[in-house]
């Protein structure tokens, strides 16, 4: 049983920012196996973080290159990343999940592109820039049926896959694995996590793309977000704003010494901690 990342890159710019991806992946995951397919002429192996390169003649550069080219994976159970996916910590985890499910994304962030008919509301729209999936008969039926919905649905500025890749999906077989957010946040709209954040998901490189623009710098962010582990929720008005569970703030701390210990104890512990500090950065 093979496991391994696939990334699907279309255009030379997308190869750049998935060798962005992939060698930040492989600093967490160093001896999982990263293939990519790519019309591309001449990308090697040899210098870059893939291992494997598969060409892509058919390509129309458009979000349906992922539909076509999820089942030219190598592995049975693969981990499809867009190009624009940053890690931020192992997630080999995600291969176990396949072993109950067929299939694992999370929800889009962003809501529904545009709505579907025959989708009740409950069902949500997943985002497919972190697909896990297990190469099956059944998997192989979902993706023509994904196919033919995309050709169907996508039309104009409603170019995504994803509408149609939630109406294949809930029209489908497949056991469903819903991937926490944690697995694939999206920096550029404002979010929640607890906990360690794996995955994030934005534009890594300057790139002129029917999809997202590089709106954020993505390690900065990475960096700020998983400066702790509470709950912690960001917006982006100025630029990326973290804001942290008030259990933990040294306001709510003092409150809860007060009430123990009383004020006078409460404040001179206070006191004590600052000095402390103050005496660590010198």
């Amino acid at each position: 049983m093979t496991e391994g990342v696939l990334y699907i890159a279309s255009g030379k710019p997308f190869v750049k920012e998935a060798a962005v991806s992939a060698a930040r992946l492989r600093e967490f995951m160093p001896h999982t196996p990263v293939a990519i397919v790519t019309d591309v002429a001449g990308v090697k192996t040899a210098g870059t973080p893939f291992d494997q390169v598969i060409q892509a003649d058919d390509s129309d550069r458009d979000f349906g290159d992922q539909i076509r080219y999820l089942e030219k994976t190598p592995f049975d159970r693969t981990l499809c990343l867009d190009t624009d996916i940053y890690l931020d910590a192992a997630v080999e985890d995600v291969f176990e999940v396949l072993n109950a499910f067929d299939i694992a994304a999370a929800h889009n962030q962003d809501g529904s592109a545009y709505e579907v008919s025959g989708v009740p509301d409950a069902f949500p729209e997943y985002n497919t820039g972190v697909v896990a999936y297990r190469m099956s008969p059944s998997f192989r039926a979902f993706l023509e049926e994904w196919r033919d919905y995309y050709t169907e649905l996508a039309s104009g500025e409603n170019s995504q896959n994803q509408p149609a890749f939630r109406k294949a999906l809930y029209e489908s077989e497949l056991r469903v694995a819903t991937l926490p957010s944690e697995y694939n946040t999206m920096v550029r709209y404002p979010g929640h996590a607890k906990g360690p954040v794996k995955m994030f998901h934005g534009r890594l490189l300057d790139i002129n793309s029917p999809g997202a623009g590089k709106y954020i710098d993505v390690p900065k962010a990475a960096a700020t977000i998983n400066s702790t582990e509470q709950h912690r929720t960001w917006t982006l008005l100025g630029g990326l704003q973290l804001h942290t569970d008030k259990r933990d703030s040294p306001l709510h701390k003092y409150r809860l010494r007060a009430q123990e210990h009383g004020i006078r104890e409460a404040t001179r512990r206070a006191i004590s901690k600052i000095w402390s500090r103050t005496a660590d950065d010198q």
